[in-house]
Parts: structure tokens; sequence; C-alpha cells
């Protein structure tokens, strides 16, 4: 064996600020995302029910499929002005979602911000996985390297140019040494 896996080495180095996650909902996906998230260094807040959404809070992430809580935590989160909003759901939970927010003064331009379904299609089925595709996205989302005008996220290795275009030539560090 190469090295203890029990305790992993959080280094979120110079590039960001570590994120204020809240997830709302419970169960397998909300499991698993809590687990992974302190291994990126990042802080979450776990809630069943409607929170009052803060300024700290960075991404807020919808596993609830209860109708009393997922479509006032959206609104919510969007007039907090929260970074990224996402929840999960079938394309008909969605549009349940979507009629709720409209109808409770939420407007079409403000419902273009919601990440719905959640999570990048990398083919994830289990748990462990969806939480993965979430966070993923929302890496995606903190480097800019998602949304309306980056077009689809691609592998590194399918991706011309610079691994980190954002830095310097010779600024980048490997956070492995």
């Amino acid at each position: 064996m190469v090295g203890d896996v029990s305790a992993p080495v959080v280094d979120s180095g110079p590039m960001v600020e570590p994120v204020q996650l809240l997830i709302v909902g419970d169960g397998p996906v909300a499991d698993a995302l809590t687990q992974l998230v302190p291994v990126l260094g990042w802080a979450a807040a776990v809630t069943s029910g409607v929170a009052t959404i803060g300024p700290d809070i960075a991404a807020v992430v919808v596993t609830s499929h209860h109708e009393d809580v997922d479509g006032p935590t959206i609104r919510a989160a969007l007039a907090a002005g929260t970074g990224y909003v996402g929840a999960m759901g079938s394309r008909r939970t969605q549009a349940r979602r979507r009629e709720w927010l409209l109808a409770n003064g939420v407007t079409e331009a403000a419902l273009g911000a919601v990440r719905a379904p959640i999570g990048l299609d990398i083919g994830a089925d289990q748990p462990a996985e969806i939480a993965l595709s979430i966070l993923a996205e929302i890496v995606g989302w903190r480097s800019g390297r998602l949304g309306a005008d980056s077009g689809a996220l691609l592998s590194i290795g399918d991706r011309p140019g610079p691994i980190h275009p954002e830095l310097a030539p010779g600024e980048a560090t490997c956070p492995g040494g």
C-alpha cells in the first residue's frame, strides 16, 4: 500500500477560496455530497427544510423532491444572489418546480441561472457518482469553464492550450508536489 488513504490531505492551494455549500435535502446523494465536500477543502451545511440563505453561501444544491422545500429554497437562493443554484430531479420534477417558481415570483431570466437537472453528464448512476458529477459541475462553474458562453466542458486531454489558461506560464503549481 502506498500511504494512508484514510486521512485525505486537503490542499486547496492558492488558486481559489473554499466554497460554502448548502445541501438541501436528505438521502444517499446528500450523504455522499457531505462525505466528498471536505476532500475539496470546502464546508457544507445540510438541512432537510427550507433554509435562510446568507451571503456566505456560494452554492446551493437541492436534492429534496418535496414541493414545500425545493421551490421555496430555489427562490430564496436566487433572491439572495447565490452564485450557483442547482437541483436534482427528473425532467418532470424540474417542470413542476419551474411552474411553482414562475407562479411564485421568479422570472424566466432568473430561472436561467438554475442548473437542473444538476451535475455534469458523466454517466453517473450511484449516489457517490452523482455527488461527484454535482461537485465537478460546481468546480467548472467556479473556474468559469461552465456557462452559456463557455461551451461544453472537455477532457483536459481533448482541450487545446494550457492546462490553466487563467494563469501566466510558470504560475501554476501541482498540488501533489
